[in-house]
């Protein structure tokens, strides 16, 4: 169960004045459900001292605007935090939460990949934050990606570079702001980006930014778009580079395999087996395309050292209602549909 915290840009600039350089608490003077949790449970504690000091660390190298963007990012990944964790009811799922949703936290601020060997002795990403509260004419933005800190000297940092900030760009003006008339009364109006580094290695940085847009509409909608960077040749990059034309073919029936799946899987209770059969059938005969657009589209594509994940948005292959599909793509079918050009994680 998610929610949504909003803050008035008013409200954010009160905040970030009085929010200190760490964001540790005293125990002995905890007050809220949260702090009670984290003070009585060891690791949410040891979790919660190392994402103050990943966070403090952080600050202290932030230049520019970033450590005003820095505390308004924490300050609303708190309250998203406590929103989110706040309505379990038993004290051990609060605090399993709390310990998931800070280590996750801790990981972006030390720009942690998912898998891989991680940097070596290559610049590394750092973390790279946009924040601003709701105000007039201007929707509430929380920005959290990746990208090589201070001026991008060589050719993979200003490919990466240069994908963040027209990212962030893009973000900000199709979703940044309102006309008056445009959101009912009390509502208001969102966006937010939330990156991952699925993959890092000296020769290649693979990264996902989820993305969760609302606009005052019956719902929000969602999204997601990636980067794989080859770091020697200096680009990211597509499905072409990677494999032959006759490749895709094998690549998208696997694909579609993890697609019907997942289809079976939501439908299961929706008729009588021939029912659901059918319905499943129909959907992956009206979509067959779809996936493979989906597939050949590199932008689409997770990569982790043991697998490549093809990512769909909601409405892509069925209703808003039945949510986003991903397919997995073992690293042996990769390995087999690259051929003689090599799959790109060893």
């Amino acid at each position: 169960m998610l929610k949504t915290v909003l803050l008035s840009s008013a409200a954010l600039a009160a905040a970030i004045a009085l929010v200190p350089d760490a964001a540790a608490f005293d125990c002995a003077k905890a007050s809220t459900d949260t702090e009670k949790v984290i003070c009585a449970d060891p690791a949410v504690k040891a979790a919660d001292d190392a994402m103050s000091a990943a966070y403090a660390a952080l600050l202290a190298k932030a230049q520019g605007d970033q450590p005003a963007m820095l505390k308004a990012s924490q300050i609303a990944w708190l309250k998203l935090r406590d929103a989110n964790c706040g309505w379990q009811e038993k004290v051990e799922e609060k605090a399993a939460c709390l310990l998931e949703q800070t280590t996750a936290r801790t990981d972006y601020f030390n720009a942690k990949p998912a898998s891989g060997p991680g940097f070596g002795d290559s610049p590394a990403l750092a973390p790279y934050v946009s924040a601003h509260g709701f105000g007039k004419g201007k929707c509430s933005a929380d920005v959290s990606m990746f990208r090589f800190p201070g001026a991008a000297a060589n050719a993979d940092e200003k490919a990466l570079n240069g994908w963040v900030h027209t990212l962030a760009t893009s973000l900000e003006k199709d979703y940044g702001g309102y006309a008056e008339g445009d959101l009912p009364e009390g509502m208001q109006c969102e966006y937010s980006a939330a990156a991952k580094i699925t993959y890092a290695s000296p020769d290649l940085i693979a990264m996902n930014v989820s993305i969760y847009m609302f606009g005052g509409g019956a719902h929000g909608n969602s999204a997601a778009t990636s980067i794989t960077l080859d770091r020697k040749a200096g680009k990211a990059l597509k499905f072409g580079d990677l494999f032959d034309k006759g490749a895709e073919k094998a690549l998208i029936a696997k694909c579609a395999e993890g697609i019907k799946a997942a289809k079976y899987e939501r439908f299961g209770d929706s008729g009588t087996k021939e029912e659901v059969e059918q319905l499943v059938g129909n959907d992956m005969t009206t979509y067959a395309d779809a996936i493979g657009e989906g597939v050949r589209d590199f932008g689409n594509w997770l990569v982790y050292e043991d697998r490549a994940e093809v990512y769909f948005a909601p409405y892509a292959l069925g209703s808003y209602a039945e949510g986003d599909y991903t397919c997995a793509l073992p690293k042996a079918d990769l390995q087999a549909a690259a051929g003689s050009k090599g799959w790109i994680v060893p």
